[in-house]
């Protein structure tokens, strides 16, 4: 099942990764999604499943796949409430050298890991014992997987060139957590895990690498379909049909957001209020002037 690329001296190193799913009430896909997990053509991986009290059946299914499979772990870790403090549990408790969240209604194509493991290998070249952080690209589908738009990162209007510090990332959160591989020096730079402002699990950790002088490798191309139904935690918007009216009508909506996500950059000593809307101002500016 394994099959590692080959990659000068680099390759002969394992890279062995820990995948972590969050499960909730997933019973109408997570079969397809562990079942992509189980066709990707790097083999060298344990997949942990913390389940937050699903009543669906969920449970039953992760179980049976347990059973069949070695490298499929079972974590019981009690009640976490949600997806990030489900993630973030789980990332806490485990054990590792690199890790990769996955959600469990998505489906990962077959090259996910081992492109992902390729672009890790090289960054950690050049960026030696520094905190890493590698993510790519989705194509967002409906629930019965039929393409909806091709690129996440276009739909959303979100370009990992122009965001390259600390100060900048008040844009906006540039990675997907699904789409994440990260290595051990992330999880050791984490300085708190439960806290009110932390608001997801991936933009939390991001924050937290960029603060700590680590590295973000954008990988551009799409490795996962991102399924779209009405349970999604949060799911995909289209940033280019959010018009003057949609934002006037939702004002207060998008403060409230926009305030919640400065005070979790407070909690790294971002700086003031006018500098995070400053920064914002700039990026919204620079995407439009560049991509006339």
């Amino acid at each position: 099942m394994e099959r590692q690329m080959e990659s000068g001296a680099n390759s002969s190193k394992r890279m062995h990764v820990a995948i972590l799913m969050a499960t909730y009430n997933g019973i109408r896909y997570i079969k397809e999604q562990i079942e992509s997990l189980l066709n990707q053509s790097y083999g060298d991986w344990t997949l942990y499943i913390h389940d937050d009290g699903s009543t669906d059946g969920t449970q039953a299914v992760i179980q049976d796949y347990a059973n069949q499979h070695e490298n499929i772990k079972i974590l019981i870790l009690g009640h976490s409430g949600g997806a990030k403090n489900n993630f973030l549990d789980m990332l806490q408790t485990v054990d590792a050298e690199y890790y990769m969240f996955c959600d469990q209604d998505d489906v990962w194509l077959p090259e996910k890991i081992e492109v992902s493991i390729e672009h890790m290998r090289q960054c950690e070249a050049i960026n030696p014992n520094r905190p890493i952080i590698v993510f790519s690209d989705l194509t967002v589908v409906d629930q019965s997987l039929n393409v909806i738009q091709d690129s996440f990162m276009e739909m959303s209007c979100i370009y990992p060139a122009y965001i390259n510090t600390f100060d900048e990332m008040a844009a906006l959160s540039i990675t997907t957590g699904c789409t994440m591989l990260m290595n051990r020096k992330v999880k050791e730079g984490i300085p708190c895990w439960k806290h009110a402002d932390i608001l997801m699990h991936d933009s939390w950790l991001t924050l937290c690498t960029v603060k700590n002088g680590g590295k973000l490798c954008f990988v551009d191309k799409q490795l996962t379909l991102y399924r779209q139904h009405h349970d999604n935690t949060i799911g995909a918007k289209d940033s280019k049909r959010l018009t003057l009216s949609y934002r006037i009508r939702h004002i207060l909506e998008i403060w409230r957001s926009n305030q919640d996500y400065y005070r979790m950059l407070k909690l790294l000593s971002y700086g003031s209020l006018p500098k995070f809307y400053w920064n914002k101002l700039k990026y919204k500016y620079r995407v439009k002037k560049e991509k006339r």
